[in-house]
């Protein structure tokens, strides 16, 4: 369930409230924000002059399962706060202008607030097991989801991955039964809560592959994957017709697992990406300064 109160806000109203130690906890906290959301629970504990288990107990305080899920919730709180103070608008863009301004913005917001999320260990960890899989399928449904799941497809089978992407909740269930211990799912989700896509990671986890969820990580999707990568993708956009940011978010987060996983790789596909390269030469000429496939 998601949490309806404001944890900055709690924070604030709360600080006069705390005992010394939790009031240089939260002070810390405020002090800076957007530092708060990044620094570790040593680095936090240390700038507060109180113990790593007085921060922990503090977490827990502010209705948080721990550090992990109140640096997730403050980084969603801090962005949210920021999207709406710089986004705030009283009419829709209607010019060339207006339009490029709005776009670039909204663009910019949904990368800060995907950085502000990040997880480098769970990155590695979704990361490990993608290198490591036998067969790899990306899920998503919907339109962006969808998209970014072909995607993940693409990038990735250029690394030598055996990988193919779908969106048919059909196919998601028949390949999660097909599925065993050296095959991982690579799910994209904004609410991590389509059924085919839970369902299919329930089934996948039980038969031994790994899931690997680029989602919300409260949701039903990310209680039942192997690793999440965290993304709360917000979409509060006035007007229908302007395209979902959260798929730049989801892009941001695709873009560094392949690109990991491509480092991991690099020795091994050199050789064959430059063969690829090669023959692409023959469809268009030179394609030093393209990239392999246009």
């Amino acid at each position: 369930m998601r949490h309806q109160t404001s944890l900055i806000d709690r924070l604030r109203m709360e600080l006069q409230q705390l005992n010394r130690a939790g009031r240089a906890v939260a002070a810390t906290v405020l002090d800076d924000i957007e530092a708060a959301t990044r620094i570790s629970i040593k680095e936090l504990a240390a700038r507060a002059g109180v113990s790593e288990p007085t921060v922990i107990r503090f977490s827990r305080r502010m209705g948080c399962d721990g550090f992990s899920d109140f640096k997730i919730r403050l980084a969603q709180d801090f962005a949210i706060g920021r999207m709406y103070i710089a986004a705030e608008r009283t009419r829709p863009a209607e010019t060339g202008r207006d339009v490029l301004d709005q776009v670039y913005e909204a663009t910019t917001q949904a990368l800060a607030s995907a950085f502000a999320q990040r997880d480098a260990a769970a990155l590695e960890m979704a990361a490990e097991t993608i290198h490591r899989a036998r067969r790899i399928f990306c899920f998503g449904v919907g339109g962006s989801s969808a998209n970014v799941a072909l995607e993940a497809e693409n990038r990735l089978f250029r690394l030598d991955l055996a990988v193919s992407a779908t969106a048919d909740s059909y196919k998601h269930r028949i390949i999660a039964s097909t599925a065993d211990p050296e095959d991982a799912l690579l799910i994209f989700s904004v609410t991590g809560r389509p059924r085919s896509l839970v369902d299919s990671a329930e089934i996948a986890v039980a038969l031994g592959a790994s899931v690997v969820a680029v989602t919300d990580p409260m949701s039903p999707l990310a209680a039942k994957a192997s690793v999440v990568v965290p993304l709360i993708a917000f979409d509060e956009e006035k007007f229908f017709y302007m395209p979902n940011r959260g798929r730049y978010g989801q892009l941001f987060a695709l873009d560094c697992l392949s690109t990991l996983v491509g480092a991991w790789r690099r020795n091994a596909v050199g050789k064959k990406l430059w063969r690829a390269r090669s023959n692409l030469a023959s469809l268009h000429g030179s394609t030093d300064s393209q990239p392999v496939g246009d």
